[in-house]
């Protein structure tokens, strides 16, 4: 198959090609990885590149990138090295692929092959794939690669969520790029200069007045914006189903009293102590799903209410269920209540993982389980089932739209059914607003990075006529 970029793929090839260093904000479902293959591989047709890195979460570093070249018929010759093998390490140390693979928590991996190679680089160019992982400013991996990695001057990163927290999840990204040209070096200088601490222990940050949009002004050189929802006409809608369930007077007691005291004690008289009020929420998480961990990583069961609900919208429609779990307890609990389901934590390896994939699109999976995490970038599931299911949420806004992302995409050709299991008034509800109010602040960054790229091309044109 031959591949044709449309429009959006086409603005995305031209600004990595104008670009040496730029991040790429593409929402999911426009192509990305097949974009970056066409403008890298008409670089090193050119000689303008010798060899191209991508770092990226595990999955997509496994399954996405080979199979994409695998995909299409003009980078089907090009030979993928995946550092995680024996066969692919080889072929870095002697400079025998094209491309170059490797997970973010693999980087000391990558280190220690450019020093077999008396520090000499096969690659060129760089690119970042889902670059929210290196978000974290004080990751010692992204450290490492930052200061003890020989540099390149081509460096691309790529991400569909940007921000999911806040604004302050640029820096470490941008920063990857140019070296702390436009927003810093120093990531507490960044957080003095444009925001403010809302509390005695600076824990929380606020953006100053007028900041946003100074540092929107500072990246947008580089950035290329092009949203899901303004080109894609083809992918099908999704619709949110919230499960509500009712819970008994005397459970509502036992979790209001959870919530109160921080501590909850179990028929066994095990006690559950929540040590401030952070660990509170993920403990409430874990009562509103079930069953508690204790010290030692035990879980107890308190409840089985959404197993039951889960039972019961399993049984209403014969089609297959992608199932959301943030707890292993539910895994386990799902394992022994549906055993024709499957799980993809126990696809270890790529090649299985493949297999298991290609079952599930041809809807011979009745049930897939999984973590977000762990399925949450790169995967093509829409062709098997247009249903799923979180059991319980996720506070990350970047898992929560990934997920979904994997049905809701091109090639789906029915209306996806979000289903959530909520336990009303408990913490099931404040995790549900937070991901609504992440996604505001974040749309509103993505509509300014757009008018300053309009602005920009339409500065650019007027150049160009006035030569």
């Amino acid at each position: 198959m031959i591949f044709k970029p449309e429009e959006p793929q086409r603005k995305m090839i031209k600004h990595l090609q104008r670009c040496q260093v730029a991040f790429c904000v593409i929402g999911m479902g426009i192509g990305k990885t097949a974009g970056c293959l066409s403008a890298w591989m008409e670089l090193y047709n050119n000689m303008a590149s010798k060899g191209l890195l991508v770092i990226a979460p595990v999955r997509v570093a496994n399954l996405t990138w080979p199979m994409e070249v695998e995909q299409w018929d003009q980078f089907r010759h090009l030979r993928v090295a995946n550092l995680r093998t024996e066969i692919g390490r080889r072929a870095f140390i002697a400079g025998m692929a094209h491309i170059y693979v490797i997970n973010y928590e693999s980087i000391p991996l990558l280190l220690r092959l450019v020093e077999k190679r008396g520090g000499t680089l096969p690659y060129d160019t760089i690119i970042y794939d889902e670059s929210t992982k290196a978000k974290n400013p004080k990751s010692r991996r992204i450290a490492m690669l930052r200061q003890e990695l020989p540099p390149v001057r081509r460096r691309w990163a790529l991400t569909g969520t940007p921000a999911p927290n806040s604004t302050l999840d640029l820096f470490a990204q941008v920063r990857l790029l140019d070296d702390g040209e436009r927003l810093g070096k120093s990531f507490d200088q960044f957080k003095k200069t444009w925001f403010h601490a809302t509390d005695f222990n600076q824990y929380n940050w606020q953006i100053n007045d007028g900041a946003q949009a100074r540092i929107e002004q500072k990246i947008s050189d580089i950035t290329i914006t092009l949203r899901s929802s303004d080109w894609l006409t083809d992918v099908p809608d999704a619709c949110l189903d919230d499960i509500e369930i009712r819970v008994p007077q005397d459970l509502m007691h036992k979790y209001e009293e959870f919530e109160r005291e921080l501590v909850l004690t179990l028929r066994d008289e095990v006690e559950i102590t929540a040590a401030n009020a952070a660990a509170l929420v993920n403990k409430l998480l874990q009562f509103t799903s079930g069953a508690v961990y204790d010290a030692d990583k035990k879980w107890h069961p308190i409840h089985d209410l959404k197993m039951k609900a889960l039972e019961k919208l399993f049984k209403a429609d014969k089609s297959p269920l992608l199932v959301a779990c943030q707890f292993k307890h539910e895994q386990e609990r799902i394992r022994k209540q549906f055993p024709m389901a499957r799980f993809f934590s126990d696809a270890t390896t790529p090649t299985l993982q493949q297999s298991l994939l290609v079952q599930w699109n041809d809807g011979k999976v009745p049930m897939l389980v999984a973590h977000p995490r762990s399925i949450g970038h790169g995967l093509n599931l829409q062709h098997g089932s247009a249903r799923m299911c979180w059991t319980s949420l996720t506070y990350s806004r970047e898992e929560y739209e990934q997920f979904i992302a994997r049905l809701a995409r091109r090639g789906q050709k029915r209306v996806v059914m979000i289903h959530r299991l909520m336990m009303p008034g408990t913490v099931d509800d404040v995790v549900a607003e937070v991901l609504e109010r992440k996604k505001a602040n974040e749309q509103g960054l993505l509509s300014a990075l757009m008018m300053l790229e309009s602005a920009r091309e339409l500065h650019l044109e007027k150049k160009i006529k006035q030569k």
